[in-house]
């Protein structure tokens, strides 16, 4: 399996907006992402005329990030925007909370269960913090691997100091969505995909091998402005995709 490259709306946060929302995106998919996968904003459109947004512009809709409050009611329009979508995976992150893992491990298998009842995959989100004093191991430990995939960001294992490759083999197919966030750990800051830690060709071999459908770009920090990393990511992937 080829993957395909999205990107988390995050990376654009500040340019979408109601005002600047399609033509973002429209910019987007012109560099050659293939999905989005959105972070609470919707550009002010309905499910259905979201979803006939992303067609005509020949994009996937390759997830969403929501809130755990959000996940655990049923009825809650984050189900719809992603049923209409067409959304493989819905998902949250709880970093920074992993004192509460005693109540908010067993909430995140009922999230996976209510999204499994929508005809969703649910998945965590990491980000550096639940790999100190092993919270991370807990979570993939202590949680239904049926209710609960992955959505693992190697750019915040490799901050944590640990091997992101290796970890997702060892995970393999629980991982559903790989976030590219490249890091320098000597500049200690996230950086251009490909400037850091992340080698591109070995990041889709192993995709392919493991069979993980969609690599995510997602950055914060950028050296010049958020499009003009987001066409660096988007060169660069499409030498090796």
């Amino acid at each position: 399996m080829t993957p395909q490259l999205g990107i988390q709306l995050y990376t654009v946060r500040d340019l979408t907006g109601e005002d600047t929302f399609r033509a973002t995106l429209t910019t987007l998919a012109g560099l050659g992402f293939q999905g989005v996968e959105f972070a609470w904003k919707y550009g002010g459109m309905a499910p259905a005329e979201l979803a006939d947004f992303l067609a005509s512009l020949g994009l996937a809709c390759c997830g969403l990030h929501v809130q755990l409050n959000e996940l655990l009611d049923p009825a809650h329009r984050v189900y719809q925007y992603a049923q209409a979508t067409g959304s493989p995976c819905i998902t949250t992150s709880l970093a920074g909370k992993e004192g509460e893992w005693d109540t908010l491990l067993p909430a995140l298998n009922q999230a996976g269960r209510i999204a499994a009842d929508h005809g969703l995959a649910f998945t965590y989100h990491n980000h550096w913090q639940e790999f100190v004093a092993d919270a991370y191991d807990r979570l993939v430990g202590e949680t239904d691997p049926a209710c609960v995939k992955l959505e693992l960001d190697i750019g915040w294992v490799h901050k944590a100091g640990k091997d992101a490759m290796a970890l997702w083999r060892r995970l393999g197919t629980r991982v559903c969505q790989l976030h590219l966030r490249d890091y320098d750990v000597a500049q200690g800051q996230v950086c251009d995909v490909g400037d850091g830690f992340i080698d591109l060709p070995a990041v889709v071999a192993q995709a392919r091998e493991l069979g993980t459908p969609w690599l995510i770009y997602e950055q914060d920090r950028y050296p010049v402005s958020p499009v003009a990393s987001c066409q660096v990511c988007a060169e660069r992937c499409a030498k090796v995709l």
